[in-house]
């Protein structure tokens, strides 16, 4: 089988999967998630007699939903709108959000802004919020229905393309030899995550492409769901495979993970491209001796945007378009300093 048609295989298993998964969760799982709720906090000046809207995030201690949570703030404060903001306690408790989603309309929501953790089990509620005739704006990530005003995030089939296109110029940077046998694995995430499927398959097309010959892609697409399934996962694949040049890691878990062995097992002969940037990759790629480049999204434009687009739709607007892709940059040795990537770091 071709590479690019495993990279197919792979995306058609994902869909059917999170469509085997139930479309809602039981009465019984969101009671249980609600105890264990963070409460929603304003993250805004508090303006009288103004618009409400509530900000649903995966993670609500991830540096990456506070920079998002940032540009939201910024974004309420210059409307002088009220943004309440609270998340799930990792991207895994998919019943958490659910149950935020519901408090946010009990509680007289003008809109929802939300980052679902799972396509699939969040689009009957994004649906019955929608129906409710309250804006359902998302950031991030897509649901599996088309029941919300507009999604804000980034084009992953591009974004995955780029980042093979960035492990192919850093392997041959590093040393690798068109004419040896070299491999790269995939460190991938939930298969019910659109966002993630679509960075691999955009990856598997631009390798399948590019590729030389003798360059190839393991077979197996690596899953982690967390932090410590990442670091046994890495490895695995890097104590059973010897001919490993290269790690696509698509997401903090996986880029943190792949870091985390690298520099355990002193892998300086092995490339890393993973997305976007965190204290363990800042650390990382401040080593001379390790070859990393991470695609850094606009997250911060996603926050602030999703915001504005919340309230216009809010007073009756509608929005031009349904998706809306906020960009990526790629930061590596060559671009760490100019001013697209400052900007972006600065905001962290």
């Amino acid at each position: 089988m071709s590479l690019l048609k495993k990279c197919c295989v792979f995306s058609a298993v994902s869909v059917m999967a999170a469509a085997s998964v139930c479309s809602c969760s039981d009465k019984h799982n969101i009671k249980k998630a609600e105890k264990n709720l963070q409460d929603f906090v304003p993250i805004t000046e508090i303006f009288e007699d103004s618009k409400n809207y509530y900000l649903i995030v995966k993670d609500i201690d991830d540096q990456y939903w506070k920079l998002l949570a940032k540009g939201a703030a910024l974004s309420g404060n210059e409307l002088e709108v009220n943004i309440y903001m609270s998340g799930s306690s990792d991207e895994t408790e998919i019943d958490q959000q659910i149950a935020l989603a519901e408090k946010a309309v009990a509680s007289g929501a003008d809109g929802i802004i939300i980052a679902p953790d799972d396509a699939v089990k969040l689009s009957d509620c994004v649906t019955k919020i929608h129906e409710a005739g309250i804006p359902v704006v998302l950031a991030d990530t897509i649901v599996n229905c088309h029941d919300y005003d507009v999604c804000f995030m980034t084009d992953n089939m591009i974004a995955g393309r780029e980042a093979a296109k960035e492990l192919l110029k850093d392997m041959h940077n590093n040393g690798v030899s068109e004419d040896e046998t070299a491999y790269a694995a995939i460190m991938s995430g939930a298969i019910t995550v659109p966002t993630l499927n679509e960075r691999v398959a955009g990856f598997c097309g631009y390798w399948a492409e590019h590729a030389p010959e003798k360059w190839k892609l393991l077979d197996d697409i690596t899953k982690s769901n967390a932090y410590e399934d990442a670091l046994s996962n890495v490895e695995d694949v890097l104590d059973k495979n010897k001919n490993i040049k290269g790690i696509f890691a698509v997401n903090y878990f996986t880029a943190a993970g792949s870091a985390a062995v690298m520099q355990k097992k002193k892998m300086t002969d092995v490339s890393l491209v993973c997305f976007d940037f965190s204290e363990e990759i800042s650390e990382f790629m401040r080593d001379p001796d390790y070859t990393v480049s991470t695609i850094l999204q606009k997250t911060h434009d996603m926050g602030y945007l999703a915001v504005k687009a919340c309230d216009s739709i809010s007073n009756g607007e509608t929005p031009e378009r349904k998706y809306v892709d906020t960009g990526i940059v790629v930061l590596d040795p060559e671009t760490r300093n100019t001013p697209q990537v400052q900007e972006i770091i600065a905001q962290y």
